[in-house]
């Protein structure tokens, strides 16, 4: 009989994004249940990767009412079926997850921390957030971390527990074979209506202030001043009432014909294909899929200089590192690579040689497996010992 494992999210889009396939790989060896709150991109997803399925409202909002609800109805579906690991993602999934988990007694809870939100929260919010992390933690009994550096600031500022890295980091690793510029030897260009001659940089990801969309825009609007010959594009949705952009961007994105938003996509690789440089300068992040995912599709990435990007990007290796909240020099690294075609060439070449070497995807699903199965044994070792005395 396989060992039942519970995946739980926030939002299904966490599912079908952050750990595509995954599910699938692991169902090889576990009896796998997907969790997120009610929607058809829940079903969906778990159809897609085999794997049953169970909903449960769950906010991204501070909402202590929604949220015992939440913790009751999670607790009764545990009670049921009870798993033998549940693995958490998400802050409020985390809360709610182990408290849920621990109040029903499952013996393996672990909490996978892919980005710290209170790094840029401030006032009674952070206080929040902060109370919410470390209650997390104190339910769960293994955490993860998807790179290093996130790893390292935890155990700084929130707990001295250890902390799991699987692999090189990352939350799912890249199929490589997926993510092939070779696959793509078609003129994506031309169905944009972007000239060959053009420089086109993308940035794949939500389109929040926290992203650093602010500084990518006026980075880009003054780059455009000098040169003309270049194009900027969005890939990703806006959150209108969660972090809404400030409205002088908004309106930049709106009225400039150089820059293209294109909202959500399932497939990025048309753009990213479509492109020379990927930017992301984010003010956080655990360790981001989409600079892994451009390496794999042989693009150069500029990103800032923060926890899990310069894990990813080597400064003048494989990209670019730049200050956070630094449109000045985010420009600066714009116009270096626009200008330096040939090095910018390079560094794609490097990238994707980075992410083959080190974020293969079956790789990284068998270590997260042995990371699973090393928890269960554990497990058995205590409940014998228990036996025994």
């Amino acid at each position: 009989m396989k060992t039942k494992l519970w995946i739980v999210t926030t939002v299904a889009e966490s599912l079908d994004s952050l750990i595509e396939g995954q599910p699938r790989f692991l169902s090889k060896y576990f009896d796998v249940t997907i969790v997120s709150s009610p929607s058809k991109k829940l079903i969906a997803t778990a159809d897609r990767e085999n794997v049953a399925w169970r909903a449960v409202r769950l906010t991204r909002e501070i909402s202590p009412i929604q949220d015992l609800i939440s913790i009751w109805k999670m607790y009764g579906m545990l009670r049921k079926d009870r798993p033998d690991i549940i693995q958490s993602y998400t802050p409020k999934a985390g809360l709610i997850t182990m408290i849920s988990a621990r109040l029903a007694r499952v013996p393996l809870r672990v909490h996978g921390i892919v980005g710290m939100p209170l790094m840029e929260a401030r006032g009674i919010r952070r206080k929040v957030m902060r109370i919410a992390e470390k209650l997390t933690y104190w339910n769960a009994t293994a955490l993860t971390s998807n790179s290093f550096g996130l790893r390292d600031y935890i155990r700084s500022h929130l707990t001295k527990r250890a902390i799991i890295v699987i692999g090189r980091g990352s939350i799912n690793g890249v199929d490589v074979n997926h993510y092939d510029p070779q696959l793509f030897n078609v003129n994506v260009r031309s169905k944009l209506g972007i000239p060959e001659q053009c420089a086109v940089f993308v940035y794949v990801g939500r389109l929040v202030p926290d992203k650093g969309i602010v500084e990518l825009v006026d980075a880009f609007m003054e780059l455009a001043n000098y040169d003309s010959n270049i194009n900027l594009l969005l890939v990703g949705d806006e959150e209108s009432e969660l972090t809404p952009l400030p409205q002088r961007t908004l309106e930049l994105i709106a009225t400039s014909k150089r820059i293209r938003k294109l909202g959500w996509c399932a497939d990025v690789r048309p753009y990213m294909a479509a492109a020379n440089v990927f930017v992301l300068p984010s003010y956080r992040e655990g360790l981001p899929n989409s600079v892994i995912e451009a390496g794999a599709m042989s693009l150069p990435s500029i990103v800032t200089d923060i926890n899990g990007c310069n894990e990813v990007v080597q400064d003048g290796v494989n990209g670019i590192l730049v200050p956070v909240k630094d449109h000045v020099k985010l420009r600066e690294a714009m116009a270096s690579l626009q200008i330096n075609q040939d090095e910018a060439k390079a560094m794609g070449r490097i990238a994707r040689a980075r992410v083959i070497d080190s974020f293969g995807q079956e790789q990284f699903w068998g270590r997260l497996a042995e990371f699973y199965f090393s928890l269960v044994e554990e497990q058995s070792h205590i409940e014998l010992k228990n036996l025994e005395n």
